[in-house]
């Protein structure tokens, strides 16, 4: 389970947050409102970090890629032919 730490905390506390990273995760948060996740880097990781910013971006975007697609797939079969 992560541990909840406040962006003041990360200030004060980086030497001790890099060090236990690999043990602990954290989650960061700005006025109560979580911010940041900390995670261990591991050789590899790069695309699971990738897949989540797709993930992050498709939530954040989660309204109009739904307005979008609702359009399209009311438009009807298209003559596209592979």
């Amino acid at each position: 389970m992560p541990n909840i730490i406040t962006t003041t905390q990360v200030q004060q506390k980086i030497g001790q947050i890099s060090d236990s990273i690999d043990q602990v995760s954290y989650i960061v948060t700005n006025r109560g409102q979580g911010k940041i996740v900390m995670l261990p880097y591991f050789q590899g990781c790069d695309d699971n970090i990738t897949d989540y910013m797709e993930d992050f971006m498709m939530m954040k975007n989660k309204e109009a890629l739904i307005k979008r697609y609702q359009t399209s797939s009311k438009s009807g079969k298209s003559s596209l032919t592979i």
